[in-house]
């Protein structure tokens, strides 16, 4: 009677350092996409979360017909903010929202400026960015209509940059507040008549 004996195949030493060592060239070749990746995602989350910040304090102004200004908390720039009504009443509180430094990304930083920006836009305005922690504090009130009151335009913040404090590469945005309320992000490495997404 024949039987028949299986073999039981596996990989060696040497396929399984092989493997390893492939396996290490791949990621240090992808690592610095990744980490570009990394610092891109937390520009983007920082930026949506001040454009949350400030749609959130329009929409208020609006819903309790009376001024609510929007303000970032952190001198140092990161993306913190609070939303409150400026004249305090039972309805309306001091703080309707916040957001703390802690809630947010740790490498995305925030510069403002409260310039308004000229019509038409020069070529390249938004070329270079603002400092983190620039124009801070300060803050953007909005009144029962929506729109920035014609007596703080020029003093209250027009213009918002997100960067990063680790890679200088990472995507910017930029979010600009014009005087009838109206609130826009776009990334100012795209060109506007290319993409919807660019700024000029």
């Amino acid at each position: 009677m024949l039987t028949l004996q299986s073999r039981q195949k596996g990989a060696t030493l040497i396929e399984l350092m092989i493997g390893v060592a492939l396996m290490s060239i791949l990621l240090y070749i992808a690592m610095p996409s990744f980490s570009l990746w990394m610092q891109n995602t937390q520009n983007r989350g920082a930026a949506e979360s001040i454009l949350d910040g400030l749609q959130l304090a329009r929409s208020e102004a609006v819903r309790y017909n009376t001024s609510v200004r929007f303000s970032p908390t952190n001198a140092t720039g990161l993306a913190a903010w609070t939303v409150g009504c400026v004249i305090v009443t039972a309805e309306c509180p001091a703080t309707i929202q916040s957001k703390t430094a802690a809630e947010g990304t740790v490498n995305a930083r925030v510069g403002t400026d409260a310039s308004v920006p000229p019509t038409p836009l020069t070529a390249g305005f938004y070329a270079t960015a603002l400092t983190a922690g620039a124009g801070l504090p300060n803050g953007v009130t909005f009144d029962g209509m929506g729109r920035v009151p014609t007596a703080n335009i020029g003093a209250d913040i027009a213009r918002i940059d997100i960067t990063n404090a680790v890679v200088a590469g990472a995507r910017r945005y930029v979010i600009t507040i014009g005087s009838g309320g109206i609130i826009r992000m776009c990334d100012p490495a795209l060109a506007l008549a290319n993409n919807p997404q660019g700024c000029q």
